[in-house]
């Protein structure tokens, strides 16, 4: 539904005993402070996608029931959420370094699935240390490809080899980041079977590295990802690969794949 003036009627607040709410498209730029009356909550959706920053008041870290929360991609600037509470949490999708401390993320070692939205207040030595003891973790986001595709930050990561990667249960990998070359394959989960890459500007082949991870069950590479133009899948390589997706700023010219791959 669509409220009035983009504003979630403060009434809201009221519904003490709620669990689920789900905020998916609704078109809001404006929650109320009251929502912190909702204690009980274990889902909260606020991905309400208006396509303009959303005020989000200070209240979501009172809300210690929540397993599954996903935040706003665009915040107003002068956004500030403690989550640093919220232990029980298992999906945290749209986590941002601009407006939570990464530290936050230190006392979550129940979440199992994450997605982080780098900003320039955050290097990948401080997010790797607050990573370090999510040891549940299944699937794990990187990404700044949307500041990367308004212009407003255009960081080279090239120094993702500082960075641990190395989750034993992690099975599903997306990194939307800057780098010429992709990471050595021991710097990457011993069990990943997903990865997905988007606007990272790679210029060197980044399947000699990937074939040899040997779990891997689907690559992705969008918007971006690649910008060389030659691609080699030699033999052997992939042995468990089902879904290969090439899509979107691709100026590949040449693609070989020899037999056996």
């Amino acid at each position: 539904v669509k409220f009035k003036g983009g504003k979630l009627p403060s009434s809201i607040g009221g519904l003490i005993h709620l669990r689920f709410l789900c905020l998916h498209k609704a078109g809001l730029s404006h929650l109320p402070s009251t929502m912190r009356n909702l204690k009980l909550l274990l889902y909260l959706d606020l991905d309400v996608a208006i396509g303009e920053p959303v005020h989000v008041p200070n209240v979501l870290k009172e809300m210690l029931e929540l397993r599954y929360l996903y935040l706003p991609m665009d915040m107003h600037d002068k956004t500030e959420l403690e989550l640093g509470d919220l232990v029980n949490l298992e999906h945290l999708w749209g986590f941002s370094t601009q407006h939570s401390s990464v530290t936050d993320l230190l006392r979550m070692t129940k979440l199992r699935y994450l997605s982080v939205s780098l900003s320039e207040r955050c290097t990948f030595e401080t997010l790797s240390s607050s990573l370090r003891q999510l040891r549940n973790l299944e699937m794990l986001y990187l990404d700044c490809s949307y500041k990367i595709y308004l212009g407003e930050l255009d960081l080279d990561f090239i120094h993702l080899k500082e960075f641990d990667l190395d989750f034993i249960h992690l099975k599903e990998l997306g990194l939307g980041v800057r780098m010429s070359k992709i990471p050595d394959q021991h710097q990457f989960p011993p069990h990943l079977e997903h990865i997905s890459l988007f606007y990272c500007g790679i210029e060197e082949d980044p399947m000699p590295i990937l074939e040899r991870l040997l779990h891997l069950k689907s690559v992705s590479l969008r918007s971006y990802a690649f910008v060389g133009r030659r691609m080699v899948c030699s033999k052997g390589g992939f042995p468990q690969l089902r879904a290969l997706v090439i899509s979107e700023g691709s100026e590949l010219e040449e693609w070989i794949v020899e037999e056996g791959s």
